[in-house]
């Protein structure tokens, strides 16, 4: 007589055949992509070539460069946990998105064993820092998720997450946003994501004008909004109220360079032609609730090149915005 499986175990044996079929579709992309690409573009690590701002003070070619469909991130969140994982965690490894312009990882989240984030049960967003340029939403792209817990020993590591996200790319008719929910053994992952139609690159820069330091003691979190100004969609995938985080101190002193710049760990967002693009300060002493914040925004409309600036005033310090715009190009 065969034995009865209880619910537990039968979800345990779908989870780890859905976990180690990712694990084997990931490894089976690296295989194709060395195979097809590594010629032309070098390493599977490698990541892109090509910069932010590439037309913003020089003309784009004739053909090639314009407002296209790109894709957001928004979020990367490591929404539970099970097998006797605990919080807090401490997490490395990358999260990287791949378009057809390079095929090279464009990345969003990188941290080194030596250097893990600790993701605790009331924070469990990866602080990302990419991408470093406009990701194009055009025929097919990928989402590259590989993520460990670090143990007491390396041997002790765990793989939380590994996979590979496709995306096939049709004409979106308006942006929004959408999760992406994927389960493994260890953990289920929240990518927070979408595409962006005929938009453009915006690289952000924000720098200490009144002096050129942070004031001791005060915290800070800098973060944008991106507006559609085509037909609107249902709330709930709306990209209006999408935050999109370029810093968050955290209980750390607010990173800045000897010339005022305030260090983003993000800085490239996409923004629609005719849409608006809302850059947000919420600033307050490190002795005191953030819930006593000073709040400051400044609103750009999106631009095809140059750069539009303006002022954010946290109380105790103002500081000057700039965002350098260009057009998108669809290749190297």
């Amino acid at each position: 007589m065969k034995q009865a499986h209880s619910a537990a175990e039968t979800e345990d044996a779908l989870e780890t055949i859905e976990s180690d079929y990712d694990a084997y579709t990931a490894s089976t992309f690296r295989d194709d992509w060395m195979a097809v690409w590594s010629r032309m573009h070098g390493s599977f690590e490698d990541t892109t070539k090509l910069r932010p701002m590439r037309f913003t003070d020089e003309p784009p070619p004739r053909y090639g460069a314009f407002p296209m469909n790109t894709l957001q991130v928004y979020s990367v969140r490591v929404e539970g946990i099970r097998r006797g994982l605990q919080w807090p965690l401490d997490v490395f490894g990358i999260v990287a998105a791949r378009d057809t312009v390079d095929f090279n990882r464009n990345i969003i989240f990188s941290r080194t064993r030596d250097n893990c984030q600790t993701l605790t049960k009331e924070d469990r967003n990866l602080a990302l820092e990419g991408p470093s340029r406009a990701v194009v939403w055009q025929d097919h792209l990928y989402i590259e998720v590989k993520l460990t817990v670090k143990g007491p020993t390396e041997s002790e590591d765990k793989d939380l997450r590994f996979l590979v996200v496709p995306f096939a790319c049709g004409n979106a008719a308006y942006s929004y946003h959408n999760y992406s929910y994927r389960t493994s053994k260890l953990s289920t992952v929240r990518l927070s994501l979408g595409p962006i139609v005929a938009s453009v690159e915006a690289t952000i820069f924000v720098r200490v004008s009144d002096g050129s330091s942070w004031p001791d003691g005060f915290r800070a979190q800098f973060a944008a909004f991106t507006t559609g100004s085509r037909r609107k969609i249902a709330p709930s995938t709306s990209i209006d109220h999408k935050k999109i985080i370029l810093l968050d101190s955290g209980s750390r002193k607010v990173p800045v360079t000897a010339d005022g710049r305030v260090v983003l760990s993000r800085r490239v967002v996409s923004v629609e032609t005719g849409g608006k693009l809302r850059v947000c300060v919420k600033a307050w002493e490190a002795a005191r609730s953030v819930k006593d914040a000073v709040k400051d925004e400044v609103l750009f409309t999106a631009q095809e090149a140059g750069r539009s600036s303006g002022l954010l005033d946290a109380g105790f310090c103002k500081m000057e915005v700039t965002v350098a715009w260009s057009l998108v190009t669809y290749d190297e």
